[in-house]
């Protein structure tokens, strides 16, 4: 067994770019040490080898306590997918994991079961998401989009945009993300800051890129949502 942690992400078949992002591999090496996750937007479906669950919406770093030598295959669902593919709103899962014979009862079960009789986990995760009835949250996605271009528009003009009232654009929020268009907004800056941070010269200008307003701003966010330093965040997780 290697030492090093590896993890690989494999894009979602063009048929399902609508419902899923990527698919992806994580091997946890000999280290003990909990894996830090970063919110970023998205849910997974995990297989761990014996179980599926869900890893719901995160509002803020999740730390994973994986055995060593232990692997995990997962679908990461696209912006606006979740809620149709599951059944049921997103805020009903949020800063959880929950299995899916929990979810689902005996059709979670059975789920299992496939996946655990296939060779390939992602292959057989893919063939149930192509399987489902329903279409992804327009609207949503529409949403996602914007929030993630971090072009500053305000929440009350995205509502208008999108044809909805403020009220009325948290609740389909909730529904499709776990939490209203203000966390998302936070969570995909972010991201985006990590992103944007190898090619400037310093944190500080990669921020403003970001969105931020100042540093300062930058270093709220990320204690809050990661629980680490804008540096250790990207040392750590940077791309």
């Amino acid at each position: 067994m290697t030492d090093v942690s590896t993890y690989l992400e494999q894009p979602a078949p063009p048929a399902l770019a609508g419902r899923v992002v990527c698919t992806w591999r994580f091997r946890q090496g000999l280290s003990v040490a909990p894996v830090r996750v970063l919110p970023d937007g998205h849910i997974d479906l995990i297989w761990d080898g014996r179980s599926l669950f869900v890893a719901g919406p995160d509002t803020a770093a999740a730390m994973a306590h994986l055995t060593p030598g232990l692997t995990l295959t997962g679908l990461r669902l696209a912006p606006g997918a979740g809620a149709s593919l599951l059944g049921l709103p997103l805020h009903e899962l949020t800063d959880q994991r929950v299995a899916m014979s929990d979810l689902w009862g005996q059709r979670g079960a059975s789920l299992e079961r496939v996946i655990g009789e296939g060779q390939d986990p992602a292959a057989a995760m893919l063939a149930w998401c192509a399987g489902q009835a329903g279409e992804p949250d327009g609207r949503m996605r529409q949403l996602f989009r914007f929030l993630a271009r971090g072009e500053g528009v305000r929440v009350t003009e995205l509502a208008a945009t999108l044809g909805y009232s403020e009220r009325s654009l948290r609740r389909h929020c909730l529904d499709a993300f776990g939490y209203g268009p203000k966390t998302l907004d936070r969570i995909l800056r972010l991201q985006r800051f990590l992103r944007l941070a190898p090619g400037h010269a310093s944190l500080t200008s990669a921020a403003l890129a970001a969105g931020y307003a100042d540093a300062p701003h930058l270093v709220r966010d990320s204690q809050q949502l990661t629980g680490l330093s804008p540096g250790e965040l990207v040392a750590h997780h940077g791309r």
